[in-house]
């Protein structure tokens, strides 16, 4: 595996993407011309509620995430639909034991919908793949028993097939597992990957010719870890990005010329900072840049449109609080479009997608945890909303 590691001194010299808009500047956006915030929802079911992600299927939104919380064993996975004027379409959950943790999802051609993530089962954490209907029907689900524990934090399409991410926890410590499963669920093949460390895949996307690629984290190092994988789940390449601290992965995506760009979160003494990372397909590397000069973020989503624009969500840290972030990713520019959204007494971004103009989700902390979906009025080649 290639190791790529930067100091500290390295790192918070990397060539910034965008400079923060002035206050000033900020103000004069909101004061004139057509508001940056088309519309935003609050879905509150009268509990806390996470994000996980924003889908969209010809002319719905579909909101992702967790309903309840983790930390206290009760947890079950929600999903939300909303028009493409913010309007509610209606709310489903889903839970096969008492502990359901959603981790990702996606849409396949026929905009059914596939989920990923884990249950608690008699004690027993499984890796857990549903497959939902455009009409909200159940057509299946699969558990996968792998070691003393398996769970999987990515999903996504690879053709007609489905490719699923995680971990997977032995007498060895934890692997990075991948998988691949047809369109009704039977397995194709399913693959451990161990680096003389314990692992886990967060994120798996696939380029059209078929292969994969994921994004993963070292959980002993710390690092960053990327793979590209052979359609029958072989090894072309690994790399690594250690930025001296600890180094959080997130987004991921791939361009229509097989170039990889993923997101992440490097903190190291003082500074926290979101790292936008390029890979050429033979894993070359591209770029390695961060967000604002000197500006405290954390990377979350990625979204990459059939045109090649790149947009970027994160998490803005201010001496007033967290605020989402979001911005159109053009390497080199100095002023483009971005947006920060302060949402509440706090608040997180955790993803993005764009459907003519840019939609955002993120929680937002009320009287509970909440899910905030935003739509951002997007105008190309301009700063003006």
């Amino acid at each position: 595996m290639a190791n790529e590691k930067f100091g500290l001194g390295h790192f918070l010299n990397l060539t910034p993407v965008i400079s923060l808009i002035s206050q000033a500047l900020l103000l004069l956006l909101l004061s004139c011309g057509k508001p940056p915030v088309v519309w935003q929802r609050t879905l509150d079911t009268g509990t806390d509620e996470q994000a996980v992600g924003l889908l969209c299927a010809s002319d719905q939104l579909i909101v992702i995430g967790n309903q309840g919380k983790e930390e206290t064993g009760r947890c079950v996975w929600l999903v939300q639909r909303l028009d493409l004027k913010g309007n509610r379409l209606g709310r489903q959950t889903i839970a096969e034991g008492r502990l359901n943790v959603l981790r990702d999802g996606c849409l396949d051609q026929d905009n059914n919908l596939l989920l990923a993530g884990w249950t608690s089962v008699y004690d027993t954490i499984i890796c857990l793949i549903v497959k939902l209907a455009p009409d909200r029907r159940t057509l299946w689900k699969k558990g996968l028993v792998l070691g003393r524990a398996a769970w999987a934090n990515g999903i996504c399409v690879v053709d007609s097939n489905i490719a699923v991410c995680g971990g997977v926890e032995s007498d060895f410590g934890t692997d990075i597992f991948v998988c691949l499963l047809n369109p009704s669920g039977r397995t194709l093949w399913s693959r451990n990957y161990h680096f003389n460390e314990s692992g886990e895949g967060w994120k798996v996307k696939a380029d059209q010719n078929g292969n994969l690629i994921v994004i993963a984290r070292s959980s002993s190092a710390q690092d960053i870890m990327l793979m590209r994988l052979k359609p029958n789940g072989d090894t072309f390449w690994t790399r690594r990005y250690d930025s001296g601290g600890k180094d959080e992965p997130d987004g991921l995506a791939v361009d229509q010329f097989g170039n990889i760009v993923a997101v992440g979160t490097a903190r190291a003494s003082d500074s926290v900072r979101c790292v936008i990372l390029e890979y050429a397909a033979d894993g070359g590397v591209v770029r390695k840049v961060a967000y604002g000069e000197n500006t405290q973020a954390e990377g979350r989503g990625i979204w990459i449109t059939e045109k090649g624009d790149i947009f970027i969500c994160g998490t803005l840290l201010t001496p007033k609080g967290r605020q989402l972030l979001v911005f159109e990713y053009v390497p080199g520019a100095v002023s483009i479009w971005e947006r920060q959204i302060g949402a509440g007494k706090d608040a997180d971004a955790k993803a993005v997608l764009f459907a003519d103009d840019v939609f955002l989700v993120g929680d937002v902390l009320n009287q509970t945890q909440d899910i905030a979906v935003f739509r951002l009025a997007w105008q190309a080649n301009s700063n003006r909303p």
